[in-house]
C-alpha cells in the first residue's frame, strides 16, 4: 500500500477522532447491528464487550460501522459521515490477516492473533498494525463476537502510556 494511501486514511481517522471514543459519550445510528449499537452510551458498549466472546473470525468481507462519540447527535452525525471512508474489513481465509476498507479500496493491512483485551484482561482477537503499516503502526483494534455474525471492537492509540481508547466499531459479516 502505498504512503499517501496510508495517509489519507489516517487523516481521516484523525479528523473524526478528536470526538471520538472520550469517556462518558456516546453515539447512535439506523436499522443494522451497528446503527443500534452507534445508539449505545461508552458504559453500555463496554459491558456489551465485556460480555462477548472472543472467537476465530470466518474469513471474507465484515461491513465496518465507527461509533464516533458515543451517545451524542454529534455522534451520529459522524459516524453517519464516517460510512463512506471506512466500510470495514477483509479477514483472509488463513485467519492471521486483516485489511481496512477505506473509499472503496483495500487498504491498511493488520496481523491478527488472539491475545489480552486491554479493557478486561480475558481473550480477545487483536488487530495489531505495528508491523504492517507506518502510518497505523501506533494503534491496535480488538473485537469480540456479541452476536451471530457481529462483532464489537475497540481502537487503541498506543502513543500516550497507558493507551487510549479511541473509539468503539461495529463489524458485521456479510454474506457468507
Amino acid at each position: 500500500m502505498s504512503k499517501m494511501r496510508e495517509l489519507v486514511a489516517l487523516g481521516v481517522v484523525l479528523l473524526c477522532g478528536t470526538a471520538l471514543g472520550r469517556p462518558g459519550r456516546e453515539q447512535s445510528s439506523g436499522v443494522n447491528a451497528g446503527s443500534r449499537l452507534r445508539r449505545m452510551r461508552v458504559d453500555e458498549l463496554e459491558a456489551l464487550y465485556r460480555a462477548g466472546e472472543a472467537e476465530a473470525i470466518p474469513a471474507g468481507w465484515f461491513k465496518g460501522t465507527a461509533i464516533l462519540a458515543p451517545g451524542s447527535v454529534l455522534g451520529r452525525i459522524l459516524s453517519r459521515g464516517a460510512t463512506p471512508v471506512w466500510q470495514g474489513k477483509w479477514f483472509d481465509a488463513g485467519g492471521q490477516g486483516v485489511v481496512n476498507r477505506f473509499f472503496g479500496l483495500r487498504m491498511i493491512r493488520a496481523e491478527v492473533h488472539e491475545g489480552e483485551s486491554w479493557i478486561d484482561g480475558r481473550p480477545a482477537v487483536v488487530l495489531d498494525y505495528s508491523r504492517t503499516s507506518r502510518v497505523f503502526a501506533r494503534y491496535r483494534d480488538e473485537i469480540r463476537r456479541v452476536e451471530p455474525g457481529v462483532y464489537l471492537g475497540v481502537m487503541y492509540d498506543t502513543r500516550p502510556q497507558p493507551p487510549r481508547r479511541a473509539m468503539f466499531f461495529v463489524l458485521e459479516r456479510v454474506g457468507r
